[in-house]
């Protein structure tokens, strides 16, 4: 769910340090807005880039291994 993804992102790279959820969305509407205002430093766009390589390559392990079976 990319709502649940970008409040991960959000808890794990915020920039500006939160202690409540409300602290991370400000006036966004959803956490999809709060997230694409947020300006992530290059370091952890590369590091989200890498968790998402990451989930894709289980994925299609777990995909493969059902297969097999």
């Amino acid at each position: 769910d990319h709502e649940e993804y970008c409040c991960v992102m959000l808890v794990l790279f915020s920039p500006h340090g939160w202690r409540s959820g409300a602290d991370l969305r400000g006036d966004a509407v959803s956490w999809s807005e709060a997230y694409d205002n947020c300006s992530f430093s290059a370091e952890h766009k590369r590091i989200m880039c890498n968790m998402n390589v990451l989930y894709e390559c289980r994925d299609a392990r777990d995909d493969y291994s059902s297969l097999r079976r």
